[in-house]
């Protein structure tokens, strides 16, 4: 009996250690279908967006190939897995990058720590990357032909989003109580948040001198005091900031615009014919009370157009100016306006000098500057005026301004405006009602002084008679 029994114990230990060279069983066959129903289950998961359920298939292959690290097929399985996490990594980094709120980031990030792929500090850059590269995803999408609907999009889109960015990476690693990043993170956050109000600044600073209206100047103003108020609220308020960068735009506007209108006038000085142009003015029965204030350019001037094309021009400028006119600019502008003034006065000077004109002529070149004396100067300051509190004063006490224009119409008393000319400037004067637009700086004459003047500039045509005999 026990050598029966022992003999038996003999057969089942060899068969035991003994490798069998028989066909696979049904339970090995079903072992493979499972590994590889879990790697098609893995991947299949990742594909559909259920994270979860890839995340545990992706721990338990882990644990299969700990247990066993020996087995090929397992070794493979785990292989296979680990590249379909690599899958799900990019899909979830992806989802980072495009428009998604704070719950959905509380998930990918919790995806995130479950593949263990980053440390922490990493995780938190990743973050801001991805969320990063969406905003500049929005800012490429802008239309930047035209400087103010770029800037107004730019502003929109960091009003909003990079409010929710910064909300966002608080509430996911809220892992301090105390309110400053630079404690827990390294100024991460910090750091980013300045990057990005950086760029916007200078994105400011090339696209502002691109915008030609003062209009458009004012509205991109206003929304940036209120984007920057709103960020305000997560520590990111940049209003002052703003000011330098605004102050060059406008000035830069209004130095263009002037510039503009000064080479427009010696343009048209240029190619003046110097020939009476017909009566131009308005009936006295549309006279206000409020005719003093008006800053409306004389009618008469239309008799000059070299000097009407300037004064469009300085109406431009100012038109442009109103809307944004910064109050530490004052001075600055008010020289930028003397200056084109005093470039108009050496204008007509070097015309004086360098054309030959006839008598006739001469007089009506004359008229012109007397009219820019007392009619276009004034006025400019009048304007300017308007657009700052006193800023009539400070364009009206230049000195030296038109000394040159002065001497010109003391040296040359002979020489008087043709007589069309003369009673059209006096009447427009009268009808308007405004006594700095004569043309000799007071009230009108009496009628007998007005007939002297016919009778001088009509006694050269008499007494050229007997010289042509």
């Amino acid at each position: 009996m026990r050598r029966g029994f022992r003999g038996k114990c003999r057969k089942s230990r060899s068969a035991i250690t003994e490798p069998s060279s028989r066909p696979p069983t049904r339970c090995s066959r079903s072992g493979k279908k499972f590994l590889l129903s879990t790697s098609i289950s893995s991947l299949s998961c990742v594909r559909n967006g259920n994270y979860d359920e890839a995340l545990d298939l992706e721990a338990f292959v882990c644990k299969l190939s700990t247990m066993h690290p020996k087995l090929p097929v397992i070794q493979s399985l785990a292989t296979e897995v680990k590249q379909t996490t690599q899958s799900l990594l990019s899909q979830l980094l992806l989802k980072l990058k495009s428009n998604i709120q704070l719950p959905e980031c509380l998930r990918i990030i919790g995806y995130l720590r479950r593949i263990g792929v980053f440390s922490e500090y990493e995780m938190r850059l990743q973050f801001l990357r991805c969320r990063e590269a969406w905003l500049t995803g929005i800012l490429e999408d802008l239309d930047q032909r035209s400087a103010y609907e770029y800037l107004k999009g730019m502003i929109n889109c960091h009003r909003m989003h990079l409010f929710d960015v910064v909300n966002q990476y608080r509430a996911i690693f809220a892992d301090d109580t105390s309110g400053s990043e630079e404690n827990y993170d390294g100024g991460l956050l910090f750091n980013w948040a300045m990057h990005q109000i950086t760029s916007h600044l200078k994105t400011l600073k090339v696209m502002l001198p691109k915008i030609t209206e003062g209009g458009s100047l004012s509205n991109i103003l206003d929304q940036c005091m209120y984007c920057a108020m709103g960020l305000g609220w997560v520590g990111l308020d940049f209003r002052g900031l703003l000011p330098s960068l605004f102050e060059e735009a406008v000035l830069n506007l209004f130095s263009k615009n002037m510039s503009t209108a000064v080479e427009n006038f010696q343009l048209v000085l240029n190619s003046h014919r110097w020939v009476p142009l017909p009566a131009v003015g308005f009936s006295a029965n549309s006279v206000t009370e409020d005719s003093q204030e008006d800053v409306t350019p004389p009618s008469h001037l239309m008799e000059h157009p070299p000097l009407a094309v300037f004064i469009n021009g300085v109406s431009v400028a100012m038109n442009e100016l109103r809307p944004c006119a910064p109050i530490s600019l004052k001075h600055i502008i008010a020289q930028e306006l003397i200056k084109g003034l005093r470039d108009v006065a050496e204008s007509l000077l070097r015309y004086n000098s360098t054309q030959i004109l006839r008598e006739n002529e001469s007089g009506l070149f004359l008229s012109l500057c007397r009219a820019f004396i007392e009619v276009v100067y004034p006025h400019c300051a009048t304007c300017f005026g308007r657009c700052y509190p006193g800023g009539a004063a400070l364009v009206m006490d230049a000195k030296g301004l038109y000394d040159g224009l002065s001497r010109l119409l003391r040296v040359s008393p002979a020489v008087e405006v043709p007589k069309t000319s003369t009673t059209v400037v006096e009447r427009t004067t009268s009808a308007n009602g405004e006594l700095p637009i004569l043309e000799n700086g007071g009230p009108p004459h009496s009628e007998e002084a007005r007939s002297s003047n016919v009778d001088e500039t009509e006694k050269p045509t008499l007494e050229a008679d007997p010289k042509d005999e």
